[in-house]
């Protein structure tokens, strides 16, 4: 599976804290099914200013750690007799088959819609998915969305990019009347749903306000959002399931594997037409 958006970059945002906590989070995506995680830390939100530069260090810093615990696991297994062998923890027996598969951290944001973000767009400080600048993250505010949001979506399609709107279903005003979205979508915007809200997790009303967008295929993506390792953890595996009852097994597998890959390779993922609400 892949996971398009995770905050597991550390202290850049309300996210994970230490890197010791991000390395964790790799290997508790990687158990449940992960193969390639998205780092998209928050930004242009009024809290938080992760430019492209500094995700870039932050996610090769990950990288470079992973590959050196992988390094000094193996190196230790070598030395140590058959007996010890067989008690090696779980832990470093997933790292080995972690570095076998190739998990991959790719730089992403999670990006705010605001006044600032054409400028900060156009000025190649915003990180788009994967540092490709074909595909960008837009997270509405929670509480409503912006009456400028559709020229702005329109300024970014017309830089060449297509937007992928984060969580919807968790923004008061969408579940209140979400025909503005779904006109989003019909114009070319591609969505994506956090996986807890699938689960019931972040509340009934975010959850029906989720099925209804999903059974309306405005929703190509399922996204763990994770943002630590208890509260709101990098879990894809149990959304999916949720999802396959919905649209069935086949287009839920697709929402975690072909259509984010899609978006990797920088293509338009092949996804059904939206059902108008």
């Amino acid at each position: 599976m892949i996971d398009l958006h995770t905050h597991i970059l550390p202290g850049l945002d309300d996210g994970v804290k230490t890197l010791e906590e991000s390395v964790q989070m790799c290997w508790k995506s990687y158990r449940d099914g992960v193969r390639t995680i998205v780092a998209t830390p928050h930004t242009l939100n009024g809290l938080y200013l992760n430019d492209r530069d500094i995700i870039l260090a932050k996610v090769q810093e990950l990288n470079e750690v992973i590959s050196q615990q992988l390094s000094v696991n193996q190196t230790n297994q070598r030395s140590v007799t058959s007996d010890q062998r067989a008690v090696i923890s779980d832990q470093i027996n997933q790292r080995n088959q972690i570095n076998q598969i190739n998990l991959r951290i790719l730089p992403g944001s999670d990006v705010r819609l605001c006044e600032n973000t054409l400028s900060h767009l156009d000025q190649g400080k915003v990180m788009t998915i994967s540092d490709s600048k074909k595909y960008l993250f837009l997270e509405f505010p929670f509480q409503g969305i912006p009456h400028q949001a559709e020229e702005i979506i329109f300024q970014v399609m017309q830089r060449g990019m297509i937007p992928i709107i984060t969580h919807p279903e968790r923004n008061i005003e969408l579940g209140q009347r979400p025909r503005r979205y779904y006109e989003m979508i019909r114009k070319g915007c591609l969505g994506q749903v956090t996986a807890m809200s699938l689960t019931g997790e972040l509340g009934p009303r975010i959850k029906q306000v989720a099925e209804r967008l999903l059974t309306n295929r405005l929703i190509h993506f399922i996204a763990s959002d994770a943002h630590s390792l208890d509260g709101r953890p990098p879990i894809l595996s149990e959304a999916v399931r949720v999802a396959g009852k919905i649209v069935g097994k086949e287009e839920a597998q697709k929402m975690v594997t072909e259509y984010p890959q899609a978006i990797l390779d920088g293509r338009r993922p092949d996804v059904p037409e939206p059902i108008a609400l």
